[in-house]
């Protein structure tokens, strides 16, 4: 298994309404033994995860499900 590091920074546009559904997609994946380790910036300015997955594909579609995604807040994936 392959471990890729997904960004998020927010955006000017940011509502924050989609933090609860990243939560709880964020619970999904660790009870799925596909997030590694996950946490907040301390100067609340985005966060970051860790997922394990074999390719970066796969990676790249389980991030797309992410809500923070669907918000288009700015998420990248290494």
């Amino acid at each position: 298994m392959k471990r890729f590091l997904v960004t998020i920074a927010r955006k000017p546009s940011f509502t924050g309404d989609s933090i609860q559904g990243h939560r709880h997609y964020l619970q999904k994946l660790r009870q799925s033994n596909i997030l590694h380790d996950a946490g907040g910036f301390a100067d609340q300015t985005g966060g970051a995860y860790v997922i394990q997955t074999d390719a970066l594909e796969k990676a790249n579609k389980i991030v797309q499900m992410d809500p923070m995604y669907i918000e288009k807040t700015s998420v990248t994936i290494r």
